[in-house]
């Protein structure tokens, strides 16, 4: 299972020449096919197949070809809100896509998803160019006239493991195939720190497939210890067939990703492997040792790997749970999956 954290910095074409195509300059065969709307008073849910591939003169876009999901209420008006966005790879050509949509839907009734395929930029073979396709099609579904009945709900309330970690969860919401928890927690520092999760429903105890840091280019995001995770995980159960008190989530602990720098006493662990390799380190006036720069001046990617993952595990520093939040077995109604 491959966790991913979403540290997205810089569009990766910024070195590249833009090149506009037309309309005519692509073709494919997009359709998008529906497999679960809702909402409710805080939220629009929805759940859609992706199959195609576009192709154009500058080469095939093959990654998910989702532009720009926009909610519109019963007046026509935009009310789409924050939006997360869960795109999976099935196949080539074929991707899972789930979508939240947060706002004040009660105030602004919505009626319909809008989705946009195009308008979206990828590498052209050549490597010289960036190919910004144009918007090739909207698919449009109509979400229910009511608020859903169905209702899951996880208390918000801090927990705390015998290591003195503590965690409280903020939002969990569920569709059929996709489970999203936003949790915060109070980190021993303000490092770059890793979460290790898993969702339990029914007897399935399923580890969590993404993270993230929400709105981590803040800089006072990172600079402060108190810090929330966005997980998700995804091939699910469908909620709707569990009962009360068979959903929970869980964090199993917190693992420090590889530091750029380290003391004296750490640097001794991984001076040798250092030497081996001809990385040579002065500490700086701090008396830290960095070593991140020096290793990637070595050209060499299969030394660069086995010197970063060695460090990493030299170095690794993980902080136990399990911090176990439950769906309690009676809730009251939400109004909607949550």
């Amino acid at each position: 299972m491959i966790i991913a954290l979403a540290l997205i910095t810089a569009s990766g074409f910024a070195y590249l020449n833009r090149t506009y195509i037309s309309l005519s300059d692509q073709k494919n065969n997009i359709s998008v096919k529906l497999q679960w709307i809702s909402y409710d008073s805080q939220h629009v849910a929805i759940e859609y197949d992706i199959h195609g591939v576009i192709h154009t003169s500058y080469g095939d876009f093959t990654d998910c070809p989702i532009g720009v999901s926009v909610v519109l209420s019963n007046t026509g008006k935009n009310v789409t809100g924050k939006t997360y966005t869960s795109c999976r790879y099935v196949s080539e050509g074929q991707y899972a896509v789930t979508q939240f949509f947060y706002n004040d839907f009660q105030s602004e009734m919505p009626q319909k998803v809008l989705i946009k395929i195009g308008e979206i930029a990828f590498s052209a073979s050549n490597g010289e160019e960036e190919v910004f396709i144009p918007l090739l099609d909207t698919f449009t579904f109509d979400l229910p006239t009511q608020p859903s009945e169905d209702m899951i709900s996880l208390p918000s309330q801090v927990i705390k493991a015998e290591s003195g970690l503590d965690m409280f969860v903020t939002r969990a919401n569920f569709t059929p195939r996709l489970v999203k928890v936003d949790t915060c927690m109070t980190l021993p520092d303000n490092g770059d720190w890793g979460i290790d999760a898993y969702v339990v429903m029914g007897d399935n105890a399923l580890p969590i497939t993404q993270w993230e840091i929400p709105d981590f280019r803040d800089p006072k995001v990172l600079e402060n210890n108190k810090r929330c995770f966005t997980t998700s995980t995804s091939n699910v159960p469908d909620f709707r067939n569990m009962k009360p008190g068979e959903i929970s989530f869980v964090v199993n602990k917190i693992y420090r990703n590889m530091p750029d720098c380290a003391n004296t006493a750490d640097f001794k662990k991984i001076k040798d492997e250092l030497k081996t390799y001809g990385v040579k380190i002065e500490p700086d006036e701090a008396g830290y040792y960095c070593f991140s720069g020096p290793i990637l001046d070595l050209n060499n990617s299969e030394a660069n790997a086995h010197l970063f993952n060695y460090i990493q595990e030299a170095l690794r520093e993980e902080i136990q749970g399990p911090l176990e939040v439950q769906r309690p077995s009676a809730c009251l109604p939400t109004g909607g999956p949550q």
